[in-house]
């Protein structure tokens, strides 16, 4: 077998219809604000390029642009982080103005007062409430795939989403966040990043 590189081989082990290698990874390096009543869905940013083997992702558009046709693995987090309501701050400060009428301390969990204020710990419980997420890969304007939760208000999360895609030269590829609660899209490389690659092929 030969062992030149590719480019320099010409003898007849030489694997035809290889293309140049393809992978990027971005990252997300400023918070990215969240108003869920201006738009259904954002465009996730992601400014860093740790690296671009063929020079397809533009991080100024947070674009990945394949230059050749091909399978592609593509991966994509987020982490966001719902603001606190105003519910919250309220039924916060009731809960700990509430002095039990038996000992008189603050949220008191004593027989007593489960005994003769048993709405508290219903409230407490039932009260629960949340938000639905969800991130997405576009490409060309339309989500390809999509994952959604549903998740506890005022708790950061994380979405992920891979998937496997034929693509054709041309084709912008972008990652899309939406929820229905307000918050921040956190910036971390580990937290919200970016990536795809090519698999080997002939295409």
């Amino acid at each position: 077998m030969c062992h030149k590189k590719h480019n320099d081989c010409h003898c007849d082990n030489k694997k035809h219809n290889l293309v140049r290698a393809s992978a990027f990874r971005a990252n997300k390096n400023t918070p990215q604000l969240y108003e869920a009543a201006l738009t259904p869905s954002v465009k996730v940013l992601f400014q860093t390029e740790q690296f671009d083997l063929a020079d397809e992702y533009n991080p100024h558009i947070s674009t990945f642009i394949p230059t050749k046709d091909g399978i592609y693995e593509i991966t994509a987090k987020v982490s966001f982080c719902p603001s606190k309501s105003k519910s919250d701050d309220s039924s916060k400060n009731k809960k700990d103005n509430c002095k039990c009428d038996y000992c008189s301390k603050n949220s008191c969990k004593c027989d007593y007062c489960r005994k003769h204020h048993p709405s508290k710990d219903k409230k407490r419980n039932s009260s629960k409430e949340g938000y639905v997420a969800s991130i997405s890969i576009n490409v060309n304007g339309d989500n390809i795939d999509i994952v959604n939760d549903f998740l506890e208000k005022a708790r950061p999360i994380g979405l992920s989403v891979t998937t496997i895609l034929q693509l054709q030269a041309g084709d912008r590829v972008q990652v899309l966040f939406s929820a229905d609660a307000n918050g921040e899209i956190l910036a971390e490389a580990s937290l919200t990043n970016f990536q795809a690659a090519r698999f080997p092929s002939p295409m």
